[in-house]
């Protein structure tokens, strides 16, 4: 039996499906392939569920000088392509009702075809209601996928695999040392009120390394923020950087998505907001404090991991302060096993860092 399964959306949608794969290649004994896109396949590099990825471009993500009918050809070519293997089911991988995406099936003709949502269509052999959802985590929506199998197991752990060699060379590149804690703090969102100022992540690093033995890293997308397809936070991280230049603080731009998931692999603890930086370090196991602005807690909580939610009645997040996401971090870092600094270990801890500091790249 071969199935197909299509996630056609953003980094965060495509990692929070991977309990699902796993659960249709080894519960039910599934072939998996993945259809995905060239802004979010790299989440499953590495991914020993799936036989093959196949990746499309959607034309908004085109590069300078690349042909929309060149995309659209290619993209007719792979339809052909995924015909010819003849899948016994397709699994829209998709939290709600989206009929842009069934324009894959009618060239594929699977026997089957299983979406989430309350419309009906021809294109759909089995249609999955689940409730709102704002009653249950992403994850668990989309296991509900494989309710026409009758499948027992709960959705597991999300899976991702940072790529060692590429990992060793981040660490190589930007002087990030194995000796202490790595705090991750990454400044971007797409969403302007997931996004907290770079004053208050500048604060916020200085209360950290006055309680903890650590190193800093800081992450971003990189660009102009005034990009009408691609903003980015180079003028943010700029001015982060500037404020803290007293600390061991390494500044580590993410151009591309494998780059983001080496560099989130080598930190120990990380303070961002929802998003797809935050679904990364939940996939590879990483502690998370996350900001929440106007995005829904319950659906995109991080999944299986120790996480700490702060999120303010506005739904905006620079209503959360320095102190407040200072404090959970502390109390976060202690349940993990990150340890403060006390008598004993001070003098050893700083005569660490000193030594680090001197290879600080910002």
């Amino acid at each position: 039996m071969k199935a197909l399964i299509i996630c056609r959306d953003n980094i965060g949608d495509t990692i929070i499906t991977t309990p699902l794969i796993r659960s249709i290649s080894k519960e039910l004994n599934f072939d998996v392939d993945v259809l995905a896109n060239s802004y979010n396949a790299a989440v499953l590099d590495g991914n020993s569920n799936i036989n093959n990825v196949y990746t499309y471009k959607k034309t908004h993500h085109r590069n300078a000088g690349e042909s929309v009918v060149k995309i659209i050809l290619d993209r007719l070519a792979l339809m052909v392509k995924l015909r010819r293997k003849r899948y016994d089911v397709v699994f829209i991988a998709k939290g709600r009702w989206d009929k842009r995406v069934l324009r894959w099936v009618p060239l594929i003709r699977p026997s089957k075809v299983i979406a989430l949502g309350l419309s009906e269509h021809r294109l759909v052999t089995d249609l999955v209601i689940a409730p709102e959802p704002s009653n249950e985590n992403c994850v668990e929506r989309m296991h509900r996928l494989l309710e026409p199998f009758d499948a027992k197991e709960a959705p597991g752990r999300l899976e991702m695999t940072a790529d060692p060699q590429r990992v060793r060379a981040t660490r190589e590149k930007y002087g990030i040392p194995d000796t202490l804690p790595v705090f991750a703090l990454h400044i971007s969102s797409r969403k302007e009120r997931q996004r907290w100022s770079a004053e208050n992540f500048a604060a916020l690093a200085h209360h950290i390394v006055t309680l903890f033995p650590c190193h800093l890293m800081l992450l971003w997308s990189p660009g102009d923020e005034n990009n009408p397809r691609h903003p980015g936070d180079d003028a943010k991280a700029e001015r982060v950087m500037s404020l803290c230049k007293d600390l061991p603080i390494t500044a580590v731009p993410t151009h591309q998505l494998e780059e983001m998931i080496a560099a989130t692999q080598l930190c120990d603890f990380i303070v961002c907001s929802d998003g797809g930086a935050m679904h990364v370090a939940a996939a590879l196991n990483k502690p998370i404090i996350a900001l929440f602005g106007n995005s829904d807690p319950v659906s995109w909580a991080p999944w299986a991991v120790p996480h700490k939610i702060l999120q303010k009645s506005d739904q905006n997040v620079m209503s959360i302060s320095v102190d407040e996401v200072f404090a959970e971090v502390c109390l976060l870092a202690n349940s993990v096993g990150i340890t403060q600094y006390t008598p004993n270990n001070s003098s050893r801890i700083e005569s660490a860092r000193e030594e680090i500091s001197m290879s600080v790249v910002g």
